[in-house]
């Protein structure tokens, strides 16, 4: 992971804890592609997170593991910084 993109997965860390979520680092066991971390709080709210450093982009396994994801109903956010983690947060928090 490059320094910029650990950046925005520390932010998200932070971030979650401070608005009192709980948050996982996510890896698919004999797969790759998984998104980086899963979030949630109570209600159930969740969500999968793929961290980004700005203009980054997603390799062929994860664009192919994200779209399994959403098409089974799940959320899942890509950020690229640090508004895109606040947006996301406010956006699954909200329900």
């Amino acid at each position: 992971m490059g320094a910029p993109e650990a950046k925005v997965e520390n932010y998200l860390r932070k971030r979650v804890k401070e608005e009192h979520g709980q948050i996982r680092k996510l890896a698919w066991l004999g797969r790759r592609g998984a998104p980086d971390d899963f979030v949630w709080w109570p209600g159930p709210r969740f969500a999968f997170v793929e961290c980004k450093a700005p203009g980054g982009v997603l390799s062929t396994l994860q664009v192919r593991e994200i779209g399994r994801l959403r098409d089974d109903g799940f959320k899942v956010y890509v950020v690229y910084g640090f508004a895109d983690v606040d947006a996301m947060i406010a956006e699954v928090k909200g329900g």
